[in-house]
């Protein structure tokens, strides 16, 4: 058995060592594929883009029935809560392998633009819910006319 040469640390040694291995764990959390452990995705998944007079918001929702959707928009923020009830199948069931979860989910979101609260429209159409934020006329790009002095 060979002797190991103890070396006398300090406090801050100790530290920078946990500061590493807590570096090289999230390192390796946020590599990890999509869908498995802390890396996983927010749901629903969604897409954000606008034009010259809205902001749109797409969410994708498979599964999931309109009265068991709730849309709020407060504050530039617009919030989409539900919840994803599991099918029943009548009968005893063995589950070989179950990756759609089930439960209760809120996914708010800062819009990008200020919105017109009272002209928001939303759809739903295939699994896919789309909300329609008209910007806000203060959000507007105002065309300055410039006069001769």
């Amino acid at each position: 058995m060979g002797l190991i040469k103890w070396e006398r640390t300090g406090p801050l040694d100790t530290l920078a060592h946990i500061q590493g291995e807590m570096s090289d764990l999230l390192n390796v959390l946020s590599s990890a594929p999509r869908g498995e452990g802390y890396a996983a995705m927010e749901f629903p998944p969604i897409i954000v883009s606008l034009n010259e007079s809205s902001v749109f918001v797409r969410a994708e929702l498979p599964g999931i029935r309109i009265s068991d959707l709730d849309i709020q928009v407060m504050d530039d923020v617009l919030t989409i809560k539900g919840e994803r009830k599991p099918v029943a199948f009548g009968v005893k069931t063995t589950y070989l392998r179950r990756e759609r979860s089930y439960g209760t989910f809120a996914r708010s979101i800062m819009l990008p633009e200020k919105a017109d609260v009272e002209e928001v429209t939303a759809s739903y159409k295939n699994g896919v819910l789309l909300v329609t934020l008209p910007r806000a006329a203060e959000a507007k790009p105002k065309q300055v006319v410039i006069q001769k002095a």
